[in-house]
Parts: C-alpha cells; sequence; structure tokens
C-alpha cells in the first residue's frame, strides 16, 4: 500500500500476524466494525509493530485528501490470499450456529 509517497507491503496473513493484530486490538470478528483501527493495524504490520507510527502515517495521508479505499482494498485482498483464512474457514464448525456466524462476519469485505 502506498501511503504519503511511501509503499508499505503487508506481511504475510499467518497466525503469528494475526496474533500480533490481537495483540494490537484487533480481532477478526471487529474487522468490519472498527475499520480504522484495522487498518492502522495493518499498515503497523507492514512497519514491525509500530501502531504509532502507523496512526501517524494515516493521519497525514488522510489529512492531505487521502483516501483508505485503495488499503481496504489491498487488506481484503491479503485476507483472501491468506492461507491462515482459507484453512480457519474450513476448519470451522458449521453445526455451531456462534462459529458459523464469526466465520461470516470474518470474510465480509472492510468497508468505510
Amino acid at each position: 500500500m502506498i501511503i504519503n509517497n511511501r509503499e508499505y507491503r503487508l506481511p504475510e496473513l499467518d497466525f503469528n500476524a494475526m496474533c500480533e493484530l490481537e495483540d494490537m486490538g484487533i480481532a477478526l470478528t471487529d474487522m468490519d466494525k472498527k475499520v480504522l483501527t484495522t487498518v492502522r493495524g495493518f499498515l503497523a504490520l507492514a512497519m514491525n509493530g509500530d501502531f504509532h507510527r502507523a496512526g501517524k502515517e494515516l493521519e497525514a495521508h488522510l489529512s492531505k485528501g487521502g483516501s483508505l479505499e485503495q488499503m481496504l482494498q489491498e487488506i481484503n485482498e491479503a485476507v483472501e490470499r491468506s492461507g491462515f483464512f482459507r484453512g480457519l474457514s474450513q476448519s470451522t464448525p458449521k453445526s455451531n450456529g456462534a462459529s458459523q456466524e464469526t466465520q461470516e462476519e470474518a470474510n465480509q469485505p472492510l468497508t468505510v
């Protein structure tokens, strides 16, 4: 993703990356409800976990008229490519209504 004329690459979204996101307060079930926190968290992943710097970069980007749309699209693509997410969706028990609801929420694209 390009923010303030700098390119940041999202790491592979594996188990450890998802744990890092959870440590930053981003849960699979809240990704569509906390869009700003989610974008900041994913950018922080690309910045080796520096969520404070990620927030400052996003603030500058948005202050200059930048949009979240491209970032959200890249996050959604990274989630779709993730073997971790694919494996998680295949291993989610279909008989448990709560688990199914969580999986359906996790598969929803992020929007602003």
